[in-house]
C-alpha cells in the first residue's frame, strides 16, 4: 500500500513538472514582444482574427481574404499553451470571427494530445464564456511532407498530426463549434503536403495559403 501511494506521488510529480515546463516554454523574447505589441494596438470592431503560430503569422490575411477587417495573431513557435496565455488580448475585440490554428509545434515538442486537447478547451470555453457572439472555428492542423522537411528543424509527423486532427475534431463535435478540416485539402495522394503548397515541408508558399483561402470560401467558414 506504501509502494502504491508512493509510485502515485511520483506519478502526479512527474505530471506537475512536465506541466509547469511546457506552460512557460512558449516565452521568448519574439512571442513577449509581439504580445506587447499587440496589446498596445487600438481595440478593433468585430473584427475576423487569425490565431496561431508561424504558419498563421506568415500570412497576409487582408490580401488573402479580401476582407479589409482582419487581424493577424499569429507568433512564430508558439504553441498551445502560448496561445491561451495571450487569449484575452484576443477576446478584447469581441470579434466576429476566430480562426485557431495550433499544435504543429506542441507536436515537435512532444507534448501530449491530452495536454494540447486541454489547453484547446480552455482556450473555447473562455472564448465563449468572454465573447459569447464570437464565432469559433477549430482548423485541423496542417500535414508536413516528409521529403522536403529538415528533421533538425521539426521532430513532428504526419501520423501524429491525423491523431492530433481526429481529437480536435472531437473536441469541436462535443463543444459544438465548426471543425474547419484544412488538411484534406493539402495533401497528395501519398498524404504528404502538397510539394506546390511549401518551401520547406512545413511552412506555406503563396498557392498554399491561396489554397487554405480557397477552402474556408468554399465551405462559406469566413463571413462578408
Amino acid at each position: 500500500m506504501i509502494r502504491y501511494f508512493f509510485v502515485l506521488f511520483l506519478l502526479v510529480v512527474t505530471t506537475c513538472l512536465f506541466s509547469q515546463q511546457v506552460d512557460s516554454s512558449f516565452h521568448n523574447y519574439w512571442y513577449d514582444s509581439r504580445v506587447a505589441y499587440f496589446k498596445q494596438l487600438p481595440k478593433k470592431k468585430k473584427p475576423v482574427i487569425f490565431f496561431g503560430d508561424s504558419i498563421t503569422e506568415w500570412a497576409d490575411w487582408n490580401e488573402l481574404t479580401g476582407l479589409g477587417n482582419v487581424l493577424n495573431r499569429g507568433i512564430a513557435g508558439d504553441i498551445s499553451f502560448g496561445l491561451l496565455g495571450r487569449v484575452e488580448e484576443v477576446i478584447r475585440h469581441q470579434p466576429r470571427q476566430i480562426f485557431i490554428l495550433i499544435g504543429t509545434n506542441d507536436i515537435s515538442k512532444g507534448i501530449p494530445a491530452a495536454h494540447i486537447i486541454r489547453t484547446y478547451k480552455n482556450i473555447a470555453v473562455r472564448i465563449k464564456k468572454e465573447s459569447p457572439r464570437t464565432r469559433l472555428y477549430i482548423q485541423s492542423v496542417l500535414p508536413i511532407n516528409d521529403s522536403l522537411i529538415n528533421r533538425q528543424y521539426y521532430n513532428g509527423t504526419n501520423a501524429a498530426i491525423v491523431q492530433l486532427n481526429k481529437e480536435l475534431k472531437g473536441l469541436a463535435d462535443k463543444l459544438q463549434l465548426s471543425f474547419v478540416n484544412v488538411f484534406e485539402s493539402m495533401v497528395d495522394h501519398r498524404q504528404q503536403l502538397e510539394k506546390e503548397y511549401t518551401y520547406d515541408g512545413l511552412h506555406l508558399s503563396g498557392k498554399g495559403y491561396l489554397q487554405w483561402v480557397a477552402y474556408l470560401k468554399k465551405h462559406h467558414f469566413l463571413l462578408n
